[in-house]
């Protein structure tokens, strides 16, 4: 199997990375985006994201089926031809592109809107996608232990806002759950979809998967999605009981929130961990974003290492960070306006399509004889 990187992680690593690689910052503007349309049903609206989430983990997982060792970008040239598939391969370069330039800006924007508020967002950029480039080349194999650290770590401390938060919480504000009926919650559940839709890019770790853990992959991943689904319910339950129907209005409310933990006038004002954790945790998601990307463009011009071009796609995300919006404001609208349409046609429409080009060729003339085999593999894989 020729791979550019032959790292190997475990399924609890892959678990974590894309985790962290979907859900490390989400948390901090969805309860906002949120709350506009959903209101106090906004706890629900992650409910109906996650679907999306789910699909795009079983069909990463079905083309990977159809062709082992191979990422969705290999896929794509294996099942519509070397033209097509290059085509495809470059649509999805750009929307990787696209995407790690949105994660780097809303990075920025956090940074400077909270901290760091007279430094230029060029600067701040441009430090987190330098140091996330020594992390990209060093392989998935060091992103995939570094998950194993941060995961539980960015686990336990949102559940420990939470638990410290409870005497400040106002239960009622859930309240009436569903008084508009169902429209509110899937009308906020728009920008969770978009979310979720990333977990397709999980069809980059799979070849990466210890031999003897592959049959778990599928499993695996959709724990993530369950993963991420429950941390989107908490950290939006929790802004909705501090903040009731003004959470709408914020930019950061699960990062506000912060800001109420009092605990015997001693364990207080944690502002300064809860921005750590966050940095550990944008840091992470900009580095596997970028790693993402990287391993696109080489696969896509067939490249011996992906190495020598980190830099390059480091300052292309920089440039289409800046690109993207003038401001804060405009990005958020850029979620709910143009990207859910954007992040479905490609995460979720192109590979179903591929999907079915795949199969009814394979119905034809097996891809491979090891295509063939793992197919008919029974079991959850």
């Amino acid at each position: 199997m020729d791979m550019l990187d032959r790292g190997k992680i475990s399924v609890l690593q892959m678990c974590l990375s894309m985790y962290l690689m979907v859900g490390a910052t989400a948390i901090l503007i969805i309860p906002a985006i949120t709350a506009k349309e959903a209101k106090q049903d906004m706890w629900i609206s992650p409910f109906w994201g996650s679907l999306s989430g789910f699909l795009a983990v079983w069909l990463a997982w079905s083309l990977y089926r159809l062709t082992p060792g191979k990422s969705i970008i290999q896929t794509g040239e294996a099942v519509l031809g070397p033209r097509l598939g290059k085509a495809a391969a470059l649509l999805y370069i750009l929307f990787l592109v696209h995407g790690a330039g949105l994660i780097v800006r809303e990075y920025g924007e956090f940074i400077v809107g909270t901290i760091l508020l007279k430094t230029p967002i060029v600067v701040v950029m441009g430090s987190i996608v330098l140091t996330a480039a020594f992390a990209v080349r060093s392989g998935i194999e060091v992103l995939g232990r570094f998950s194993l650290l941060l995961g539980p770590l960015f686990g336990l401390f949102l559940i420990g806002i939470v638990l410290l938060l409870i005497p400040r919480y106002e239960p009622t504000h859930m309240l009436p759950v569903m008084e508009n009926g169902l429209r509110p919650s899937l009308a906020g559940a728009v920008t969770p979809l978009t979310w979720f839709m990333e977990f397709l890019f999980i069809s980059f770790l799979f070849p990466h998967l210890r031999a003897e853990e592959t049959h778990k992959a599928l499993r695996a991943g959709m724990w993530a999605v369950a993963l991420m689904l429950v941390t989107m319910v908490i950290a939006n339950l929790s802004a909705l009981f501090l903040f009731g129907e003004i959470t709408g209005r914020m930019f950061f409310p699960v990062f506000n929130a912060s800001h109420y933990i009092s605990m015997a006038e001693f364990l207080e004002h944690l502002d300064a961990m809860v921005m750590a954790l966050w940095v550990m945790g944008g840091f992470f998601q900009i580095s596997m974003w970028y790693y993402v990307t990287v391993i696109s463009v080489a696969q896509c011009f067939h490249l011996s290492d992906y190495r020598p071009i980190v830099y390059s796609v480091g300052i292309l995300i920089i440039v289409f960070s800046l690109w993207l919006a003038p401001g804060f404001a405009d990005l958020i609208n850029l979620f709910t306006t143009s990207e859910p349409f954007y992040s479905a046609t490609m995460q979720i429409l192109l590979p179903a399509l591929t999907l079915i080009i795949g199969l009814i060729k394979r119905r034809r003339r097996p891809l491979s004889a090891e295509a063939e085999k793992v197919v008919n593999r029974k079991g959850n894989g």
